[in-house]
């Protein structure tokens, strides 16, 4: 009867361990997150640090809008690390960058940090960064 009890409590115990909030490695690595009202993003042709979705989003479209064929995509040094309760998590790692501008094509490596929290049973986006590893600022 006791060893029943332990694996019983082992095993409850192993349900809660693996009971997550959305902030999960498997949900950062599918993309696409929402980024958050406060959320912090710096890189270099915003020119300063910016704060705030809407401030983001509008920096975003002045200093990229000529810019179209955007892709990118993660190397194999891609990093996501999630907490145990998957209340936060963030990802690091190079990304191979490339769009055109102006009739001319642009590729480039990037180095990357996003950070992860979960809000209301939602993980958003609340701090990014990218900078370029050449000497260029795209």
């Amino acid at each position: 009867m006791r060893y029943i009890l332990v694996l019983v409590l082992m095993l409850a115990s192993t349900i809660f361990v693996c009971a997550q909030g959305p902030c999960t490695e498997a949900v950062v690595k599918q993309g696409n997150l929402p980024m958050a009202d406060d959320a912090f993003s710096y890189m270099p042709p915003f020119g300063k640090p910016v704060s705030g979705k809407a401030a983001i989003q509008d920096t975003a479209e002045k200093k990229f809008a000529g810019r179209t064929n955007i892709k990118h995509s993660w190397e194999s040094d891609r990093r996501i690390v999630a907490s145990t309760s998957g209340d936060m998590a963030y990802e690091h790692g190079t990304m191979d960058m490339s769009y055109d501008e102006d009739g001319k094509p642009h590729q480039f490596k990037a180095v990357m940090l996003n950070v992860y929290k979960a809000k209301g049973g939602v993980c958003e986006r609340v701090a990014g960064t990218m900078h370029p590893l050449e000497e260029d600022q795209h």
